[in-house]
């Protein structure tokens, strides 16, 4: 079953998006609401706050009932041609049609990224499954080749070697199924995202199309992009067969365990 992504920040994409400020139309943690109503063009502004805080999308200005045509971009919010001239006119402003084509673009190049990142690791893994599988048969076979060189004793050392091996890869081969099918998760929630970004692409009005894209841009940003993890080995030392003690005749099995690598580096901030 599919979870709910838990809404984030619209400023700094860190934190839970608690409230929504009615007049810019974005979701605030309480740091940047706290210091968003520091600023004296948004001391006044009033927050819905709770699980339900954000309002439907509008597409006309509230306070003058006007389409948006531009997008005050340090609020990242869109206003009508009234708000510019009344309470924007040294601010930052572009079109809102420019910006939608910006985060568009943004959002294309992300899904793009994530997708080819998490198809790389997964053919990664599945490159040093198949070298992994065949380090295990070549261990196999040359404790089976010194173990035909003794007789019934040493077949049952063998036996017991064999079998630590497979169990071994038996463990490491049901843990890098699991990775895969975490990297497979994820891929297929961005394939998700990249369909509803193509859906959306027949959207006509930009005010719509730019928020379904800032909808499809923090899904994205949320999907787990986790590290190849480091590769099981195994390894066999041969050792000359002489008569010395059972133990001596047979090489040492060593096995390089699966090592899931830590997140190690933060996902920059995609441009709004």
């Amino acid at each position: 079953m599919a979870q709910v992504a838990i809404s984030t920040c619209d400023i700094c994409v860190g934190g839970p998006g608690d409230n929504y400020c009615e007049q810019c139309q974005q979701l605030f943690c309480d740091g940047c609401k706290i210091s968003h109503l520091r600023t004296s063009m948004s001391k006044n502004h009033t927050f819905k706050s709770g699980p339900d805080n954000k309002s439907d999308v509008k597409q006309n200005c509230k306070e003058h009932d006007e389409n948006f045509i531009y997008y005050y971009m340090e609020c990242d919010t869109p206003v009508c041609k009234i708000c510019a001239i009344k309470n924007h006119k040294k601010h930052d402003l572009s079109e809102i049609k420019e910006s939608t084509k910006a985060i568009t673009s943004a959002v294309k190049n992300n899904i793009e990224t994530k997708i080819r990142n998490l198809q790389s690791n997964i053919a990664k893994i599945d490159q040093g499954t198949q070298k992994y599988q065949t380090d295990v048969k070549e261990v196999i076979q040359a404790i089976q080749g010194e173990g035909r060189q003794l007789k019934e004793l040493i077949d049952k050392k063998v036996e017991v070697l064999i079998r630590s091996v497979i169990a071994n890869e038996t463990k490491n081969l049901l843990t890098l199924e699991s990775i895969v099918n975490e990297f497979q998760t994820a891929l297929d929630k961005a394939k998700e995202q990249q369909k509803m970004y193509v859906d959306t692409q027949r959207i006509k009005d930009n005010t719509k199309m730019l928020q379904r894209m800032k909808q499809i841009k923090s899904e994205i940003k949320v999907i787990d992009e986790k590290l190849v993890p480091v590769m099981p080995s195994a390894t066999y030392a041969k050792r000359k067969a002489i008569e010395i003690e059972l133990e001596k005749l047979f090489g040492e099995l060593t096995f390089g365990e699966i090592i899931k690598r830590k997140e190690n580096m933060r996902q920059h901030k995609n441009d709004r």
